[in-house]
């Protein structure tokens, strides 16, 4: 099956190298649209910090916080979980503010858009 075979290639000095031909084909063509998508969209840090925004409370913050609550047994309204919930709530509030601040730049770079010119 073309998914799961590996094909024995001989390498000089080497020895015999495995390639597994679907996972050739599928990260070449991940990398050619990512990089498409960067050259047709000139504002493409915009977009990544907001997918970092998006992304960075919920799996570097709230979800940590709250196994480490969970795992170590800490009382619902003791000082511990207090200072984790305001530290998780704060993170929260910059990560909104990141991500405003991408969607902002994000419609800066919309008003000027011209599709495969440099930015100067």
């Amino acid at each position: 099956m073309f998914i799961t075979n590996e094909h024995a290639v001989n390498v000089p000095f080497y020895g015999v190298y495995y390639i597994d031909i679907f996972r050739l084909v599928w990260r070449t063509t991940y990398v050619i649209v990512t990089a498409l998508v960067a050259m047709i969209l000139p504002f493409f840090n915009e977009f990544l910090g907001l997918i970092g925004a998006g992304s960075f409370w919920p799996l570097t913050v709230y979800f940590p916080i709250e196994m480490h609550i969970a795992r170590t047994n800490i009382s619902k309204y003791s000082l511990k979980c207090i200072r984790y919930k305001i530290l998780s709530w704060v993170c929260l509030v910059v990560s909104l503010i990141d991500a405003a601040g991408s969607v902002q730049g994000l419609i800066r770079s919309l008003q000027t858009y011209k599709p495969f010119q440099i930015q100067e």
